[in-house]
């Protein structure tokens, strides 16, 4: 799991309760801290601090980004009993080359699974800090949005915070609270909500396309059951192609032979393809595919998924 947000936005105080309420699993933690001693990891309470690894000195989604890699190939040589890893990024990170490696690394998908990206922002300074391209990626790659210290904001501005993290991410969960608590904070069932909820937003009619500042959230629905290989190379290489300008895809496919829907995702060129639920055999075959992203156009989208479906056939 990765936890990403704001400047004090409540990620240290999520992730102790993260720890409290899962001590039976054995959980690895990276800590990503500015400067030469970490001040973060000395937050972290009940924990056992051989399983703490601290990177300094820099951000792990730009300076320190080999040492990320080896260090998560160093904490499962040292602890190879661990169960899961909780991934804390400074505030200023961009989550995109964090998650990618995830989608990309043969190594990495062989050891970890990505369960999902959690963002915290906090509701009494969001218009503070949420101009910045960074912090609203933070947004748009997250898969879980916990608004924090909502009590404190009252109802117009958390009805405004609540619009424009609708139009960056309308498919992740969002949820309000306060001391960065929330209900079922089980490590082990945290992947199928986030998957649930995926596939439950993305089968609702939704605006085919959505605009803040640069930012666009575009739609596309097409019927038939899809060759998995084909289709695998095709989502590959127009990933790739578009890595610049469109930041993540998500969606929920169907393929041959396959009674399983399939979960496709991109960050920043990368793909991941997993199988979700059971495909209802009575339900209408409808692909459904999410782009975010800037200066991506409807149209040419469109266009190039027509051309792979012509050339499947």
């Amino acid at each position: 799991m990765l936890v990403t947000g704001f400047l004090g936005s409540g990620k240290t105080t999520f992730i102790n309760q993260l720890l409290k309420q899962n001590k039976g699993v054995k959980i690895g933690l990276i800590e990503n801290e500015f400067g030469d001693v970490s001040i973060d990891a000395r937050l972290i309470t009940d924990y056992q601090p051989e399983s703490i690894v601290e990177l300094n000195n820099g951000c792990i989604c730009c300076t320190i980004y080999n040492e990320f890699s080896l260090a998560l190939q160093e904490l499962v040589k040292k602890h190879d009993h661990l169960e899961e890893l909780i991934i804390e990024t400074t505030g200023v990170a961009d989550p995109g080359p964090i998650i990618k490696p995830f989608y990309e690394d043969d190594d990495l998908k062989r050891i970890f699974e990505l369960k999902g990206t959690v963002c915290l922002i906090d509701s009494t300074n969001f218009h503070q800090y949420f101009g910045g391209l960074t912090q609203q990626k933070q947004v748009v790659l997250s898969d879980l949005i916990i608004l924090n210290k909502a009590s404190l904001a009252d109802q117009p501005t958390m009805e405004g915070i609540h619009t424009k993290v609708k139009a960056l991410n309308t498919t992740a969960m969002v949820i309000e609270t306060d001391y960065a608590s929330i209900d079922s904070m089980h490590l082990n069932i945290l992947q199928p909500q986030l998957q649930d909820e995926l596939a439950k937003k993305l089968r609702k009619p939704l605006y085919s396309q959505r605009e803040i500042a640069d930012f666009h959230t575009i739609t596309i629905r097409f019927g038939g059951l899809l060759n998995e290989s084909q289709f695998g190379e095709w989502f590959n290489y127009f990933a790739s192609l578009h890595r610049t300008s469109i930041f993540r895809i998500k969606g929920l496919v169907n393929f041959e032979n396959n009674p399983l829907t399939g979960i496709v995702q991109s960050v920043g060129g990368a793909i991941s393809i997993t199988e979700g639920s059971v495909r209802t055999p009575y339900d209408p075959v409808e692909n459904i595919l999410v782009f975010i992203g800037r200066e991506i156009n409807q149209h040419e989208i469109e266009k190039e998924i027509q051309q792979f479906l012509i050339q499947e056939h």
